[in-house]
C-alpha cells in the first residue's frame, strides 16, 4: 500500500504533492475499471427506476446544451462587429 499523508522531514512538499496526486490518479484509474467490469457482469443490469432517472438525465441535459447553444449563438451574433456606413 502507499505511504502515509504525512511528509518526513527529508521530504519537499512539491516531491510529496506529487506522490499523492499520482496515488489518486493510480487509484481512480483502479476504481474506474472495477465499474467497467462491473458494468460488464450480466447481473448488473439497471433497474426500471434507473432506467427512467437516467432517461430524465439525458434528456435535461439535452435541454441544457440546447440553451447553451442558443446562448452562444447570441453571443457570437453580439460581438461581432457591425459594418460601418
Amino acid at each position: 500500500m502507499g505511504k502515509p499523508a504525512r511528509a518526513g522531514s527529508a521530504a519537499l512538499p512539491t516531491e510529496r504533492a506529487t506522490q499523492l496526486l499520482d496515488e489518486v490518479v493510480r487509484r481512480g484509474a483502479q476504481a474506474r475499471e472495477q465499474l467497467a467490469r462491473r458494468g460488464q457482469d450480466p447481473g448488473a443490469q439497471l433497474s426500471p427506476r434507473q432506467q427512467d432517472a437516467r432517461e430524465e438525465l439525458a434528456n435535461r441535459l439535452e435541454s441544457l446544451e440546447r440553451r447553451l447553444a442558443v446562448l452562444e449563438d447570441a453571443l457570437r451574433t453580439k460581438s461581432k462587429p457591425k459594418a460601418e456606413d
